[in-house]
């Protein structure tokens, strides 16, 4: 015989159960009481959240599908169907279901988080983040709205707004991970590399099996520390063939020296255990020994080049070894940068054990984690290419022969105000339309930031400097002249793109399209809190 209220206690039994982490066993207590009452809607929505743990979402749809015919009038099956059709890219019926739940509970900060994710899924940024600005004020002190409001920022390569949203989501939940893995995300981003060690050895002391922050510590150790040995190196050696000048000698082990010790700085931050990890990496993981063979070919080829240039007369011309060993010095970095990049996408990495809903054993892919700055990088390629056209006549005005003063100014201010204004109105464009995620834009965000800096700083020398300090010291000129002919080069590119762009444009695809793709902050356990309960 059924004891009465049985259900009930099988629903409280299963809830508990995911509440813990054990999926599977909550959707066996939830099927059990299916079994017995099909239409009960409380059943079907811990079965869609049972699925969501799981990161099943075709799954997860069926049962908010489910549980949304079963009561059509109750908010909690449209958010979850909702946040089922964002895992799944759908980003039509997604934002259909959320203004349902809007509509339905008004005041539930679930479901303009839910309206968030699906508007941004559909390339409605603007009115995202207006939703997820709704849901924080509704819920101020529960840390998922900030959370995903700071995750939405961060998809678009918000990352000022969106740390700050972490880091009030961390005031409220100290062991939020996938709070400390935003920031630690974010602190990759900007250089911040101790910073970002210590929110991911906080985030692993919490959850020590959470899979983004093991492939954001991957980022850290092989993609951040590794690649910046390697830049570093090449740009001391680069350093180094300008030695025949005195006031040179001393750069090139600085700068060596200085990232040295930031490194061990990094190495310091790291608990006990993930520095035998760190450790464990640089030994086994061929993505972090083809790092250590690029950094130790551009030493070479650095060491070779600083030799050869401290022969040199000062006041001499260039020998043909020298440019000999410049062209061998920038092929060695073309080289690194090639193996790395080939390493990154062929070589998955070391296995994960549970990052999956079955348990099995995942690696991480570098590569492909570029595909988060492909914001960043295409602005900061529109960037380039217009500074490249401001900076070209300031440069040929403080070159051999100098202009006036007054000339260089005007120019010079001119590029200026309309690169400003350029830059503001790009980045606002590409909020309105981000564009599909392109990892070749995400490797080339640090050199072309560095171009784009260059081309400022040869503007406000060419403003700034007197006439008796010109023509433009090395230094300046040499980077100048190499961000200008790179950003010409990126034109005709583009124009050589335009025929291809047009005729896609003209002739529809027979692909299915998912609208807004790359843009979402994607699914995971994120989102666990914001499910109805």
């Amino acid at each position: 015989m059924i004891e009465p209220g049985w259900q009930q206690q099988e629903m409280l039994k299963a809830a508990a159960l995911l509440e813990v982490g054990r999926a599977a066993a909550a959707r066996q207590r939830a099927a059990a009481v299916l079994a017995d009452d099909p239409d009960n809607v409380e059943a079907w929505c811990l079965m869609a959240r049972a699925h969501h743990a799981d990161d099943d979402f075709p799954a997860m749809r069926a049962a908010a599908a489910r549980a949304v015919a079963v009561a059509p009038d109750q908010a909690a099956g449209h958010v979850l169907l909702a946040f089922a059709c964002v895992g799944l890219q759908e980003g039509e019926p997604a934002r259909t279901a959320a203004l349902e739940a809007v509509r339905l509970a008004p005041h539930d900060w679930r479901a303009h988080t839910a309206l968030g994710l699906a508007e941004l899924g559909t390339g409605h940024p603007r009115r995202a983040f207006r939703s997820a600005g709704r849901a924080v004020a509704l819920a101020p002190d529960e840390s998922a709205p900030h959370r995903i409001r700071a995750m939405m920022l961060q998809a678009v390569g918000l990352t000022m707004p969106a740390s700050k949203s972490f880091r009030k989501a961390l005031a409220l939940d100290p062991q939020d991970t996938t709070a400390l893995v935003g920031l630690a995300r974010a602190a990759i981003r900007s250089g911040r590399l101790v910073t970002a060690a210590r929110h991911l050895g906080a985030a692993l002391s919490f959850a020590p099996t959470d899979g983004d922050a093991r492939t954001q510590l991957d980022r850290l150790l092989i993609g951040a520390v590794g690649g910046w040995t390697v830049v570093v190196v090449w740009c001391a050696g680069l350093l180094g063939g300008f030695a025949m000048l005195p006031w040179m000698w001393p750069a090139p082990p600085l700068l060596i020296a200085l990232w040295a010790g930031a490194a061990a700085r990094v190495w310091g931050a790291l608990s006990p255990g993930l520095r035998a990890y760190a450790a464990a990496q640089l030994r086994t993981d061929p993505r972090a020994r083809t790092r250590v063979a690029a950094a130790a070919l551009c030493l070479a080829t650095g060491a070779a080049l600083t030799v050869d240039a401290a022969r040199q007369d000062p006041a001499g011309t260039l020998t043909a070894a020298m440019a000999v060993l410049f062209g061998v010095h920038i092929l060695a970095l073309l080289l690194s940068g090639a193996a790395v990049m080939i390493a990154d996408r062929l070589i998955a990495g070391p296995p994960r054990a549970g990052t999956t809903p079955s348990g099995a054993a995942t690696g991480t892919d570098l590569l492909a984690e570029h595909r988060e700055d492909s914001f960043a990088g295409r602005w900061a390629l529109r960037v380039t290419r217009v500074g490249a056209l401001c900076a070209a006549a300031p440069w040929v005005m403080s070159v051999d022969p100098p202009r006036a003063w007054p000339d260089r100014a005007l120019a010079a201010a001119a590029g200026l105000v309309v690169l400003a204004g350029h830059a503001v109105w790009s980045r606002r464009r590409l909020i309105r339309r981000p564009g599909p995620p392109n990892a070749v834009l995400g490797v080339l965000l640090l050199p072309l930031s560095l171009a784009f800096t260059a081309e400022v700083v040869t503007i406000a020398a060419a403003a700034i400097l007197p006439t008796g300090w010109l023509p433009l010291p090395d230094v300046i000129a040499v980077p100048g002249f190499v961000s200008i002919v790179g950003g010409v080069l990126a034109w005709l590119g583009w124009l050589a793109w335009l025929p291809y762009a047009a005729v896609r444009h003209l002739v529809p695809s027979r692909r299915p399209s998912s609208p807004g793709a790359g843009t979402s902050p994607g699914p995971g356990s994120a989102w666990g809190e914001a499910m109805p309960p």
